[in-house]
């Protein structure tokens, strides 16, 4: 038996010991939380005398309490890692493998939980606050927590190997572009770039896979609108936090569980038009409101924003004409794609790469053509050095200077030295 698995089995008999005597849903946390930590290592000292000599390394006594108190109050095995802000990302794949994602590296975590029945029970835990449960016959759901956080959650019959939970945790501090320029995401010229090309109002798509930092930058992005316009923010579940604008923030909600009460992203952007924006961003785009979201951008909306899960701006440009076909069935593609050129003014393309950090990997120009074929212009480019063993990223310009330039009202000194 390894230590682990030693620390198991005395956490386990010290727990049969304790549950008994409290009454979970009873207990108020700020009460009675001192009570409990003391009856947990009173339980523990008893256990430690009688079968350990009375010796038992101060760390472990600590991990043991920790985890029998998180279990009555808290989230069980995963507590310490909601509360650890080094952790960015919680995935639990069935009760014995919980993976962390920590400040941008995956890694397996030192913790499981007994079974599937106890993975159930902090699932209900977590989702009974905002009023949202998974049962057989609605295997999944996602949800946004009282904090910001983001969960998803799978059970079976879809889950075959147990119930899958994953917890993206809202960031408490509020990003600023320094705090992406300290990450290498980007650097101190490409935030300047980004920065006036928000202020001049383009209209801009973020591309890139799950976790590869496209709200993040969103968020950020949206830090340059002047206060004085109006933005409207739609999400299916709110992870943007502006402050000091005036904004206004929609989210979709679900079907009951009689099919009723959906409301749509699509619903949302056709609503927004009618509540005066300056701007429109929306979260995500993944289907049929792509096209209203087009036509938002083409009637004067300019300066809106959204993301798209895709893996290059080209990809991104296809994606939205496929998504737009989604929307009605009356739309030539000819149509869909000169509504696509015209709105859309700059793709940003983000990547997690080999050192686990999240970068934009590009940054393209939609050039405005009279032809049917797509023309994307890189301004930017992530470039590979490979060097003594070592490997190294940089962002930079390929030489073309963006023809939307010329419409730039300030240009705060972006010249044609600064894309070289």
């Amino acid at each position: 038996m390894d230590k682990f698995e030693k620390i198991q089995q005395i956490k386990e008999e010290i727990r049969q010991k304790v549950l008994p005597k409290v009454k979970k849903t009873a207990l108020n946390y700020k009460a009675d939380d001192g009570m409990v930590h003391r009856l947990v290592e009173s339980s523990l000292e008893s256990y430690v005398q009688s079968k350990m000599e009375g010796h038992i390394d101060e760390a472990v006594r600590r991990f043991i309490v920790e985890e029998i108190v998180n279990e009555i109050f808290g989230l069980g095995p995963i507590d310490r890692f909601i509360n650890d802000p080094t952790v960015w990302e919680i995935m639990v794949n069935g009760p014995k493998e919980i993976y962390v994602e920590r400040e941008g590296k995956l890694q397996k975590a030192d913790a499981v939980f007994d079974d599937e029945e106890q993975v159930q029970f902090y699932i209900e835990r977590i989702l009974s606050p905002v009023g949202r449960r998974v049962t057989e016959f609605e295997p999944y759901v996602d949800a946004r927590l009282p904090d910001g956080s983001r969960v998803n959650v799978v059970r079976s019959p879809v889950a075959a190997n147990g119930p899958i939970l994953t917890i993206r945790k809202a960031q408490r501090k509020v990003l600023e572009i320094q705090d992406l320029i300290h990450r290498r995401t980007i650097d101190d010229k490409v935030g300047k770039f980004l920065k006036a090309c928000v202020k001049n109002h383009l209209n801009i798509i973020l591309v890139g896979g799950p976790g590869s930092g496209k709200t993040t930058l969103l968020n950020i992005l949206a830090s340059f609108i002047p206060d004085a316009e109006r933005v409207i923010t739609i999400e299916d579940t709110l992870e943007l936090r502006m402050a000091n604008k005036h904004r206004v923030a929609m989210e979709t909600r679900p079907a009951n569980i009689e099919g009723k009460g959906m409301i749509t992203i699509r619903e949302l952007v056709r609503n927004s038009l009618h509540m005066r924006p300056d701007r429109v961003i929306i979260g995500e785009v993944r289907g049929e409101e792509t096209l209203d979201m087009l036509q938002c951008m083409n009637i004067g909306r300019d300066g809106s924003m959204t993301t798209l899960h895709a893996n290059s701006p080209l990809d991104a440009l296809l994606r939205l004409e496929t998504m737009s076909m989604m929307g009605s069935t009356n739309v030539s593609t000819e149509l869909i794609r000169r509504q696509i050129v015209s709105a859309i003014d700059m793709v940003i393309c983000m990547d997690r790469i080999l050192d686990g950090t999240r970068r934009v990997t590009s940054i393209a120009e939609v050039v405005k053509t009279n032809t049917m074929e797509y023309s994307l212009r890189d301004i930017f480019a992530l470039v590979r050095k490979d060097e003594a063993g070592v490997t190294t990223f940089e962002l930079k310009g390929t030489g073309y200077v963006p023809v939307f330039l010329k419409k730039f009202k300030d240009l705060e000194s972006i010249n044609e030295s600064f894309f070289k």
